[in-house]
């Protein structure tokens, strides 16, 4: 098992992911709709075992934020992932694997 610092880049995220590590998707700010978008700031984190790192942006160590739902799950088909819940409330958090992938109904 790796060890972590307590950030981690999108490369090495996706790395860790496919190692069996845990995505958590942390709701910061309660999601609103305005329009047709909805709004709102969600933060990654890996959980590796019992380590854990913030997703940061690789121009510093300011954590990558996401400020749409859209983004959000974007972000979640990169990693490779097709079914992405997502918190809506401040302080929710929802876990991605690749092996929560449920079946589509018929």
């Amino acid at each position: 098992m790796r060890n972590l610092t307590p950030v981690i880049l999108q490369a090495g995220l996706k790395e860790a992911l496919t190692e069996g590590g845990i995505v958590e998707a942390l709701c910061v700010e309660d999601a609103k709709k305005v329009l047709n978008v909805w709004q709102g700031t969600w933060r990654i984190q890996l959980r590796l075992g019992d380590q854990t790192a913030l997703l940061v942006i690789s121009r510093g160590l300011e954590p990558r934020e996401f400020k749409t739902v859209t983004g959000l799950i974007s972000f979640a088909v990169e990693l490779g992932l097709t079914t992405v819940p997502v918190p809506l409330k401040k302080g929710e958090k929802v876990t991605w694997t690749h092996d929560a992938a449920v079946e589509p109904i018929p």
